[in-house]
């Protein structure tokens, strides 16, 4: 009887242990593991991105063009009328036709996990 008693005791213990390990695991906890919910600036692999929340994606700019990321690829980022009143010094800017080649950038972004 003593034996069945320690035995069910450790395997309650046992299993009670590998809930709280299996659940931290499985599930982000803290601020760390939530993605940013402000717009700032990142510099990574020589570079300044910047995440905009609203759009929750990142922006790039060569310091003549703008572009966005897309799962692992750059795209050039066609202005719409809203960009940049808030927060912005705003300056001329004047969209891109498609019949201009554009060099894309090849760098990541530094995502935390």
């Amino acid at each position: 009887m003593r034996n069945l008693k320690m035995l069910l005791l450790a395997t309650f213990v046992g299993t009670i242990l590998g809930g709280v390990v299996l659940s931290s695991l499985t599930s982000p906890s803290g601020a760390a593991a939530e993605e940013p919910r402000k717009d700032y600036w990142r510099h990574h692999d020589g570079r300044w991105s910047f995440w905009h929340a609203g759009d929750r994606r990142w922006y790039y700019t060569d310091g003549t063009h703008w572009f966005y990321e897309e799962g692992k690829v750059w795209h050039p980022y066609r202005f719409d009328r809203l960009f940049g009143r808030e927060g912005f010094e705003r300056g001329e800017y004047k969209v891109l036709e498609e019949k201009h080649k554009i060099e894309v950038p090849r760098h990541g972004v530094y995502i935390h996990r």
